[in-house]
């Protein structure tokens, strides 16, 4: 799925209604439809965790995203919603598809719209606020009383759904007012937009949902400028329904090795998250010297390599090269440590004739020996890196990579070692050898925990054992599915999740994406 800029998103608009034979009515209806349905699941996720949401403010304005936000009031009313619409501008004010949505409006609500905003008005209990103020078109600074209703919402305290983009965010360039919105979930209709991803943007925005309101993908062919997304949709394609009858060897035996006599949990971690990810076995190797705190699950396999006072040597290499031979994908690096005497031990795994991912530790092993990037680049097999926004500074400084920009980071490290480079942190980037990258759309600050990373890194490495995906699009699947758990787990805030419980809800994940995957 491809990001566009307002200016392209409204350009889109306006050829699906004239040469579609799609009335902009209509498009709005379904986006409102489908906003609603949205807001509803939405409200359901904030519910289970025990946030009641049961009086929804609506905010509009007056162009399509105004229209947007009257069709969402239209469907809540119907529901257990009770529902409060404050409009900025009177109805003779409106025009176009906005004005006819707004007339469709039924009495109970029309007959009770608000034209300001005050405190009082957001002193509610169990509120939900929509943003339906501004959309796409918003350029430069807000104007009152925009920009006093914004202000109120920020000081609520209540969740807040924008439709489309938050107001007061430049769709094209990512820039924004002061004091606009900041949204916990933004429901944007057809494509995401560039300026979603800019730092501020991603700051803005918070949870990203797309709603697919039947703008026909070949009208965007050719755009320019176009930012590749990993979207819900993407991924239900790469993670098919399994034949009834596979086997366990079908799904393929992923081999972690990780671990050392300080951190003997991120393995752990890594081979559960591959396990319920939907590797048919892991293995698990370790130092013989490291001592497990934790419960081992009974379906892992646990190796234990003889070592170099708790770490991987050149002692390790016999018990790797037995493992390694039942093999599909290797994952490298958790919990390992860097202990000079596992250099060797590196160097040696570097030459698996499998899919390998290297994490944690492994990466500041290379770092610290960039000798060992022409073993790197010299695998006849896909290599992932997983880098955190430590682990990238580190690699670049090593391979002489400058700048300030991750993307620019990660494309120059990425060609340069001719690896798949996973840039971890808000908005991942996945980024192919050749430097063609995806954001991903999922995920919340929730992930921002320890042993997050091991987690994924067991995710991608399951991953890498389809034979029918890259290793591009087996990391984006894995970073995409990753991220939906943190919001199933955290649908509002991000505080009490730690990485164990991300585990738990692997399949769930698996399943919203495709329910019979």
């Amino acid at each position: 799925m491809k990001a566009v800029s307002g200016t392209q998103m409204h350009e889109l608009d306006q050829k699906t209604i004239q040469e579609g034979g799609i009335p902009g009515t209509r498009l709005m209806r379904i986006a409102g439809a489908l906003a609603a349905g949205g807001i509803m699941e939405y409200r359901a996720a904030l519910l289970k965790a025990g946030i009641p949401s049961g009086n929804v403010v609506i905010l509009a304005g007056k162009g399509n995203n105004a229209g947007d936000a009257f069709v969402v009031a239209r469907m809540l009313a119907n529901s257990d919603c009770r529902i409060f619409l404050h409009c900025a501008v009177p109805e003779n004010e409106l025009s176009g598809d906005a004005l006819t949505v707004f007339q469709e409006l039924p009495d109970s609500i029309r007959e009770n719209i608000s034209y300001d905003l005050i405190p009082d008005h957001l002193d509610l209990p169990f509120a939900l606020i929509i943003d339906g103020l501004l959309g796409t078109g918003f350029k430069g600074e807000l104007k009152e009383p925009y920009r006093s209703w914004c202000q109120l919402v920020n000081q609520s305290g209540h969740p807040v759904v924008s439709l489309d983009i938050p107001t007061g965010l430049n769709a094209d360039n990512g820039e924004a007012d002061p004091d606009a919105i900041v949204a916990d979930l933004t429901l944007t209709m057809a494509q995401p937009k560039v300026g979603m991803f800019s730092e501020t943007g991603t700051k803005l925005c918070g949870r990203i949902q797309l709603l697919d309101i039947g703008i026909p993908a070949e009208y965007s062919l050719g755009l320019m400028g176009m930012i590749e997304c990993t979207t819900q949709n993407d991924v239900a394609k790469w993670i098919k329904k399994e034949e009834f009858d596979i086997h366990k060897y079908d799904r393929g035996h992923l081999l972690i090795a990780g671990g050392s006599r300080d951190f003997s949990g991120a393995p752990m971690l890594s081979a559960e998250a591959a396990l319920r990810t939907g590797a048919g076995l892991t293995t698990c190797l370790m130092p013989q010297s490291s001592t497990l705190y934790c419960s081992v699950p009974k379906a892992l396999i646990l190796r234990k390599a003889e070592d170099s006072n708790g770490y991987f040597s050149a002692l390790s290499i016999p018990a790797f090269d037995t493992l390694i031979t039942k093999a599909a994908a290797l994952v490298l690096g958790p919990g390992m440590g860097t202990d000079p005497e596992s250099v060797t031990f590196l160097e040696h795994a570097l030459k698996t004739e499998c899919p390998l991912l290297l994490d944690a530790d492994a990466l500041n092993l290379l770092a610290a020996h960039p000798e060992l990037a022409e073993t790197i680049k010299e695998r006849s097999e896909e290599t992932v890196l997983t880098p955190h926004g430590g682990e990238l500074k580190r690699l670049c400084e090593t391979f002489g990579i400058t700048g300030d920009d991750r993307k620019e980071q990660g494309i120059a490290l990425a060609e340069k070692l001719q690896v798949t480079l996973v840039v971890k942190g808000a908005r991942t980037l996945v980024i192919s050898p050749n430097g063609a990258y995806a954001v991903n759309l999922s995920g919340s600050p929730a992930l921002a925990t320890a042993g997050s990373g091991d987690v994924l890194a067991g995710m991608i490495g399951a991953m890498l054992m389809n034979p029918e995906l890259s290793a591009f699009n087996a990391a984006r699947a894995a970073v995409f599915i990753h991220g939906l758990c943190a919001e199933l787990l955290c649908p509002a805030g991000s505080r009490g999740i730690i990485a164990d419980d991300l585990l738990k809800v692997i399949g769930e994940a698996i399943r919203k994406v495709r329910v019979n995957a």
